[in-house]
C-alpha cells in the first residue's frame, strides 16, 4: 500500500503538533512492513522533516522565493503534481486545503484535530469562517474521517451530525525518538506551562489564580515554553501582580522542552478547549506531575495520572497546583500513574489503527 502526505503543515510549520503528527504517522507507515508513504513536499524548514530526502532539501532556499507565501504556492503545486499523477492508494492531506479535490482519482482520508474555528468563531477574523467551509468540503468528500479523540468526534458530531457514519477515531500516540535533552539553565523551582496562551487556553486567568503562590515564595517560577514572546497585556499582568521577576518564556527545540518537563516541579495544563491535550503525553514521557482541566478530551487522554481543576473556577486552580507541589508523595504516584496511563498510546498503536483506516476505503 502506499500513502501519500501533502505538503500543507511542512509548508506552515517549523514545530507543532501537527506537524509532527504527520511526519511520524510517515515514519512509522515506512517502518511497516508492506507499506510505504511519503511527503509531496519540494522545500520544508520543519525540523521533523530534517531526515526525509525533500527534492529541494538543499537548494530549496536558493531555488525558491524567499517569500514564504510563494513558497508556500510552489510547495502546493508540487503537491498538486503529485496527486494528479495517482501513485499512491490513498492521500492524506495533512490540512484542510481543497485545492486537490478536482485532481484526486484516489480515495482520501482527512484528520479533525479540533473543532476550535467552529466552536469560537468570535474570536477569529474572517479567515476562520473559509477554513470551517474548506473542513466541511473535505470532510463531505473524504472517504473517511479520523478524529483524534472521543470528544473531537463528539464536537464534529454536533456541527455536522451527518458525517457520523464515515468517522473513525484514531488517539494520537507519543514517539519516542532519539531527541536528548539540552543543557538550558533553568529554575530551580518552577511551574511548566506549554504552548499558545490566547483566549481559550486560559492562560491569564491561571496565572490569576497561582499570582499569591508566587507572591509568597520568590523561589517559585513560572516557565511556559512556546507560544512567542509574552505580549504587553501578559507584561502589564505580570508587573501588575507583582510576579513579573518570576514569569519567563522560552522558544525551545524538542529536546529543551523535553529538559523543561524532565525539570519541572509540575505541568498544569489549564485549557478550557482541547481536541487531544498531546503535551499531557509530553508530560507522562518525561516524568512530570500534570494538573489540568477536567473538560472537554483532557480526562480522555490523563485518566487517572492528573490532578484535576475547574479551569473557570480560580480557587480550584489554585488549590489543585498546591496540592501537587506541597505533596512529594503525590507527585511520585503521579508520574507513575503517567507512565501507565502513556502506555495506552503508544505510536506504534495510532499508525497500525490509521493503516486500518486506509484500507477499508480501498
Amino acid at each position: 500500500m502506499k500513502i501519500l502526505f501533502d505538503h500543507q503543515t511542512f509548508s506552515m510549520q517549523k514545530y507543532g503538533g501537527i506537524s509532527r503528527y504527520f511526519a511520524n504517522l510517515n515514519r512509522g507507515l515506512n517502518a511497516t512492513p508492506g507499506v510505504s508513504s511519503r511527503v509531496a513536499t519540494l522545500y520544508s524548514e520543519n525540523e521533523y522533516l530534517t531526515n526525509e530526502p525533500l527534492l529541494l532539501r538543499s537548494l530549496g532556499a536558493k531555488l525558491l522565493p524567499a517569500n514564504k507565501d510563494d513558497q508556500y504556492k510552489w510547495n502546493r503545486r508540487y503537491s498538486r503534481w503529485n496527486v494528479r499523477l495517482s501513485n499512491y492508494d490513498v492521500f492524506h492531506p495533512t490540512y484542510y486545503d481543497p485545492y486537490f479535490i478536482k485532481s484526486t482519482r484516489k480515495p482520501f482520508v482527512v484528520t479533525i484535530h479540533d473543532m476550535i474555528y467552529e466552536l469560537y468563531t468570535g474570536l477569529f477574523d474572517h479567515t476562520a469562517q473559509d477554513i470551517i467551509a474548506r473542513k466541511k468540503l473535505l470532510m463531505d468528500k473524504a472517504s473517511a474521517v479520523i478524529a483524534i479523540s472521543e470528544h473531537t468526534k463528539s464536537d464534529v458530531l454536533k456541527f455536522y451530525p451527518a458525517m457520523e457514519n464515515k468517522m473513525v477515531i484514531v488517539p494520537h500516540g507519543y514517539s519516542i525518538g532519539n531527541t536528548a535533552p539540552e543543557n538550558l539553565q533553568l529554575p530551580a523551582y518552577y511551574i511548566l506551562y506549554v504552548g499558545d496562551r490566547w483566549h481559550y487556553k486560559n492562560f491569564q486567568p491561571f496565572v490569576k489564580a497561582i499570582s499569591g503562590m508566587l507572591q509568597h515564595s520568590k523561589e517559585l517560577n513560572l516557565v511556559c515554553a512556546g507560544g512567542g514572546a509574552f505580549d504587553e497585556s501578559e507584561v502589564s499582568l505580570f508587573k501588575s501582580l507583582n510576579i513579573a521577576a518570576q514569569c519567563g518564556q522560552m522558544s525551545v527545540t524538542d529536546g529543551g522542552l523535553m529538559q523543561l518537563y524532565r525539570q519541572a516541579q509540575l505541568f498544569v495544563f489549564p485549557s478550557l478547549q482541547e481536541g487531544f491535550g498531546f503535551p499531557v503525553l509530553e508530560a507522562f514521557a518525561n516524568n512530570c506531575p500534570v494538573a489540568c482541566s477536567n473538560t472537554t478530551s483532557l480526562p480522555e487522554v490523563a485518566g487517572n495520572a492528573a490532578v484535576y481543576f475547574n479551569p473557570l473556577d480560580a480557587t480550584d486552580m489554585k488549590q489543585a497546583v498546591e496540592q501537587v507541589l506541597g505533596n512529594p508523595v503525590l507527585q511520585q504516584q503521579l508520574k507513575q500513574k503517567g507512565k501507565q496511563q502513556l502506555a495506552l498510546f503508544t505510536f506504534d498503536q495510532c499508525v497500525q489503527n490509521t493503516l486500518k483506516v486506509y484500507q477499508s476505503v480501498l
